[in-house]
């Protein structure tokens, strides 16, 4: 599967997206051990590395508030042929099976993948057994994608 080009996933912004009285500018924003640049909306974010402010290099998207079909207008400018009514079985279709699966409660589980072909990322779903996709982080950043694949690495020996 091949998604977003580097080049076009930089480029995209919350503010495309979303215009609405909660969304904010962010400076020195903590993220999977990073600091971070850039926009959001209550727990949508559009982050910039700060030792690269122009590339928007990872998206968080909050499926449980979608205000105007915002969320899944951003999954077609990435061209991920995710539904938010998704579940496990659809992403394990459209993906394989996941690098890390997590259960923190009883009706949602966590599932991580690096996926694309000539574009590679990572991304993590969590869903919600009866309502679907309620998360999605979506990250085009080496760091990350370098540690979970460590962690396959390990896993498989």
């Amino acid at each position: 599967m091949d998604i977003i080009a580097y080049q076009d996933f930089h480029n995209i912004r919350l503010s495309d997206f979303y215009a609405g009285p909660d969304y904010r500018e962010v400076d020195n924003y903590d993220f999977m051990g990073e600091q971070w640049i850039g926009e959001l909306s209550g727990f949508n974010t559009f982050l910039r590395l700060i030792t690269e402010p122009e590339d928007t290099r990872a998206i968080s998207l909050d499926f449980t508030k979608d205000d105007n079909n915002m969320a899944g207008k951003v999954l077609e400018a990435l061209h991920l042929p995710i539904k938010s009514a998704c579940s496990e079985s659809d992403l394990i279709e459209l993906f394989g099976e996941p690098q890390k699966k997590l259960r923190l409660a009883k009706d949602t589980v966590t599932m991580d993948y690096i996926i694309g072909e000539r574009f590679t990322y990572y991304l993590s779903c969590t869903l919600h057994h009866a309502n679907g996709l309620m998360y999605l982080d979506i990250m085009n950043e080496e760091k990350v994608i370098k540690k979970l694949k460590g962690k396959e690495k390990k896993k498989k020996e």
